[in-house]
């Protein structure tokens, strides 16, 4: 299970058998900045910070901020990797919640808002979309719940080329009133011998799975498509 970004810092003064200040004083930062971090739970620290920290504590700001990417220092090498080349900028698009159908208007696009999302191993090639978490569809989701305020950075899905699989986090998209209806929201993909299921992971029961043919085409006036690969969950103690 992922863990918190202040448990991260712990594990790391552990392995390098090193002290919070000693730690902030390598990292550029004053000598009581992680034992003040560690006292307010509630503080967001910048991502400039996150990366002075990852200075400090001699891993990289993708494995601290996210615990994505390498933990240590590369291999035979001479520092940390550059923080630049293990970040990138996901575009962020509407909110996704599940069981409201909004007017069509209500979804916005090109909020022109961008932030810091750690770059994708697997797809590198795909555009990044963040989506900020509104409900409690997938608190129970595996391996991380995904609640309420959390962002996910997902791989946008038409620049995959890959066919739905049993397991995958999807952000799916149903549209009814020829599109002037829309609902956005995460699901976990079920694959069935003639349908496909988009199914809540949730403690909520009131949560219903979008039941639709394998070819993801229902007759009953919806469209259903898949939007974007789920890829990174984080929590809003990290981004507000």
């Amino acid at each position: 299970m992922a863990t918190d970004l202040r448990e991260r810092i712990q594990e790391r003064l552990k392995d390098l058998s090193k002290s919070m200040r000693a730690a902030s004083l390598d990292g550029g930062l004053g000598p009581d900045a992680i034992r003040d971090l560690m006292r307010r739970p509630n503080d967001s620290p910048t991502m400039e910070t996150i990366e002075k920290l990852a200075r400090g504590l001699n891993t990289t700001a993708a494995w601290l901020a996210f615990e994505a990417g390498p933990k240590t220092l590369r291999p035979g090498g001479s520092g940390l990797i550059n923080a630049n080349r293990q970040f990138t900028l996901a575009r962020v698009d509407s909110a996704v919640r599940a069981g409201a159908f909004l007017a069509a208007p209500s979804f916005d696009d090109d909020l022109g808002e961008v932030i810091s999302a750690p770059r994708d191993p697997e797809y590198p090639f795909a555009r990044q979309i963040a989506y900020r978490v509104e409900g409690d569809s997938m608190n129970e989701a595996k391996p991380r719940p995904i609640r309420e305020g959390d962002f996910i950075i997902c791989a946008a899905w038409e620049d995959l080329g890959i066919e739905p699989r049993d397991g995958q986090l999807v952000v799916v998209q149903q549209t009814i009133n020829d599109g002037q209806l829309r609902e956005r929201s995460v699901k976990a993909i079920r694959l069935m011998p003639d349908q496909a299921e988009f199914v809540p992971m949730s403690s909520n029961p009131r949560h219903e799975p979008i039941v639709v043919p394998r070819n993801l085409e229902p007759n009953d006036g919806r469209k259903v498509e898949i939007l974007a690969l789920v890829r990174y969950v984080f929590d809003n103690q990290l981004i507000r």
